[in-house]
């Protein structure tokens, strides 16, 4: 339960009373002292009956174990059945459960029948899937005390958003319930039922649940919640993506749609605070995965071998309250971070297990258990801030960063499969990341594109879009000002847009990435096409001059497009190139490929010149040779002028999402590109693949390519035509190709632009020291 406003089950204990200040400190540590030794004696016995647990898994499938299940429920369904009986293997569940001693009249029995049919049928489907010789991934533990509907409706949530790629196992702690929750949930197929003697509340019966659970990782959730889809899904694989991360929280939504909290925040007092409660759950400010104080645990994902270490949920706090908080702050004085995960959606009905008085009832110990708290992690405490709201945002965004801010400005969330300037501000920003940097993306279109704004909120990437009913895009910056350190703008018309509106904080130091130089790319256009008398480029150049002049330093993606900037007086001026990691380990297969293969954003118009002249002039000289070499053309919304092009042997797929099948069937990857500028991403994808490149030295530009060595390097139809016949057809000259094409991508690994990214951060930020100082 948590420690803020949110709820969980667990009955009532109305007669007991705890003062504040009762126990001593050295009876604490001695009560602690008690329970870890009788917790260690559980889990040897826990790990004893595991090995059992396999042979009992047979036995239970046979023949004879069914009969044997049949029967006993029977007999409770006849009101015969005895103490013995207590625990029953319910047929075709592969589980234990645990029925009621109490007589149970036929005609109630067909009643609840009538009532949770429907339910009860998907557990079956369920469990008639469910191979019980594999151990679970995942154990979901739900603690209840009556309310056998509500309990229900939890458990026909999660039916309804069954996890098909996941082992689960659900285990239901009955918390001595006086209802008809016992004998419905002996019904269910495939959910293991444990009942408590007599009523202990939610610490109790969520550890007396893990004592038993097999998954690797535990889930504790609350009755009381409906579950979405892929929610258990999301959970699992941000805990399974990160080593330092020992438990996992969701985003929990009131019945009538409003945030209930995003994460939970920790006061200097012990206090606790929803993130977000009442807000709209939409919001980005909610939407992006971030390192939390605790999570609430009506739904927490745990890993197991972690919460057993701590001793499970806190005992000196029963019978509930604060035990979440609790454990997340154990495991981070351990190392391992909680983080919230926005995907994860559960709506949870606040209140109706415990109600929301602190004043009676189980939730007064909420008051209580935070006195507890305070106690034993108050040299934790002295890093987080007083409770005042004005600094929730602040507060919310202490952990998992440096402190440093980085704002990342472009045209759009980076669309990394579709193009190759994309691709590279996402490796950049993954890199940033992986450097402990907080991260804020703003997209000048406002557009929270899916599934790439996803993608980048699940990196950690605060992604400022617009959302109906949230704060607008500009309410959302002017509370970003205050918070950035660097800001990286691409482009020179945004950079001309929002270096203004950065400037109004001058702490911002302003990166101005130019991605590549457009005035070179337009230039080179206009004297292929023969109209550089109206020299369009030359205003771009200026505008990309004043950019460099007016921010603190440059970005460029090749030392030759840095040279053009120093030498006209642009400094600092840093190379951060493409990033292209090795596809492929092991040596490349000559035999087994075949055709040419081209991709590229036809968004660009060097890509759709390169595929035209490919197809138009190059290719007809080629098949004089080899008639019937095919052509692929991959890449993202091909226009007429590339559909056009299709024929017997030219693909024209468009945008296909895994391009690798291609990459490593086809013999060349050929890249005819007559102009542009910057380092062309498309050879750094072919040469990860050791596929042989074939280009010109214009598409050369930035690898520091050698023609014959790494690839084929022509310029002209052709010389062109001549380097893919001779590398199509030589074997050897093509392995040697193959092989020096991986070793050339070594300066654009994600390892040495890191080291590079990071330099320069460190450099622009010392000359932010050095000025304030």
């Amino acid at each position: 339960m948590s420690a803020s406003a949110t709820d969980g089950p667990g009955r009532p204990v109305e007669s007991t009373t705890v003062t504040a200040g009762q126990k001593t400190e050295s009876n604490v540590r001695e009560s602690r002292a008690r329970v870890a030794a009788k917790l260690t004696e559980v889990f040897e016995a826990k790990r004893r009956l595991a090995r059992l647990r396999s042979d009992y898994v047979i036995i239970e499938k046979s023949k004879f174990s069914r009969l044997r299940s049949f029967l006993l429920v029977f007999k409770s369904l006849l009101g015969l059945s005895s103490k013995n009986d207590l625990f029953a293997a319910v047929s075709g569940a592969g589980a234990l459960s645990v029925i009621s001693t109490e007589p149970l009249r036929l005609p109630e029995m067909a009643q609840v029948n009538r009532r949770y049919e429907s339910i009860i049928d998907s557990f079956k489907r369920r469990a008639s899937n469910v191979d019980a010789l594999q151990p679970p991934l995942v154990s979901i533990i739900i603690p209840v005390y009556n309310q056998c509907a509500v309990t229900m409706r939890c458990l026909k949530s999660i039916a309804d958003t069954w996890f098909d790629t996941l082992r689960v196992e659900i285990i239901v702690v009955d918390d001595c319930s006086s209802d008809e929750s016992a004998s419905v949930l002996a019904l269910l197929p495939g959910v293991t039922v444990i009942r408590n003697a007599s009523n202990h509340g939610f610490i109790y019966s969520c550890n007396r649940g893990a004592a038993i659970a097999s998954g690797r990782y535990l889930c504790f959730l609350n009755n009381d919640t409906e579950v979405r889809n892929a929610w258990l899904d999301y959970l699992v694989s941000t805990l399974e993506g990160d080593s330092t991360v020992g438990a996992v929280g969701a985003k929990l939504i009131y019945p009538d749609g409003r945030l209930q909290e995003a994460g939970n925040i920790i006061w200097r007092d012990g206090s606790g605070w929803n993130y977000g409660r009442f807000d709209n759950p939409a919001d980005p400010l909610f939407n992006f995965v971030r390192e939390v104080d605790y999570c609430s645990g009506a739904c927490l994902l745990v890993k197991a071998d972690l919460f057993r270490g701590v001793g499970g949920f806190n005992v000196d706090l029963m019978p509930a309250y604060y035990e979440d908080a609790d454990l997340c702050f154990a495991l981070r004085e351990l190392g391992y971070r909680t983080l919230y995960e926005p995907r994860s959606e559960v709506v949870h009905y606040e209140g109706i297990s415990s109600g929301t008085s602190t004043s009676s009832g189980t939730k007064s110990f909420q008051e209580v258990n935070k006195l507890k708290f305070q106690r034993r992690w108050r040299h934790a405490l002295t890093t987080h801030s007083d409770n005042d709201s004005a600094q929730v945002y602040k507060e919310a965004r202490r952990l998992g960063s440096s402190q440093r801010t980085i704002l990342v400005v472009d045209s759009y969330v980076p669309l990394h499969d579709r193009e190759a300037g994309s691709a590279r501000l996402f490796e950049i920003i993954k890199l940033l990341r992986q450097a402990n940097w907080r991260v804020v993306f703003l997209p000048d279109n406002w557009a929270g594109m899916q599934p790439y704004t996803s993608d980048l909120q699940a990196l950690g990437v605060e992604v400022v879009h617009h959302v109906e009913g949230s704060r607008t895009p500009e309410e959302r910056l002017r509370e970003l000002l205050l918070t950035i350190d660097v800001a990286w703008v691409s482009r020179p018309e945004l950079c001309e847009k929002w270096l203004p509106i950065l400037r109004a904080n001058s702490r911002i130091r302003v990166l101005y990435d130019t991605v590549d130089l457009h005035h070179v790319r337009v230039r080179r256009q206009a004297e292929l096409e023969g109209t550089t008398e109206s020299q369009p480029w030359k205003a771009i150049e200026a505008l990309e001059l004043a950019c460099g002049q007016g921010s603190d330093a440059t970005i460029t993606v090749t030392e030759q497009e840095k040279s053009t900037l120093e030498a006209a007086g642009i400094h600092p001026v840093y190379v951060i190139p493409t990033i292209h990691n090795a596809k492929v380990t092991t040596p490349r297969n000559y035999a087994e490929t075949s055709g040419l293969l081209f991709i590229g954003g036809y968004g660009h118009a060097p890509n759709i010149d390169a595929a035209q002249w490919l197809c138009s002039e190059i290719m007809p000289i080629v098949w004089r040779a080899v008639p019937n070499m095919r052509v692929t053309l991959l890449g993202n919304n091909p226009p007429r002028a590339v559909t056009s092009l299709r024929s017997r042997l030219v693909d024209v797929p468009g945008f296909i999402a895994d391009v690798e099948p291609f990459f490593l069937s086809h013999r060349l990857f050929v890249a005819p590109l007559r102009f542009g500028a910057g380092m062309k991403g498309k050879i750094g994808h072919g040469l990860s693949y050791g596929l042989p490149v074939v280009t010109t030295s214009i598409g050369a530009e930035g690898f520091g390519l050698r023609d014959t060595y790494d690839s084929m390097i022509a310029d002209g139809t052709a010389g062109f035509a001549a380097a893919i016949l001779r590398l199509y057809s030589d074997s050897n000259l093509w392995n040697q190709v193959s092989r020096n094409s991986i070793a050339t991508l070594e300066p654009f690994t994600s390892t040495a632009v890191s080291s590079s990214l990071l330099q320069m951060l460190h450099a622009v930020l010392e000359v932010n020291r050095v000025d304030v100082a």
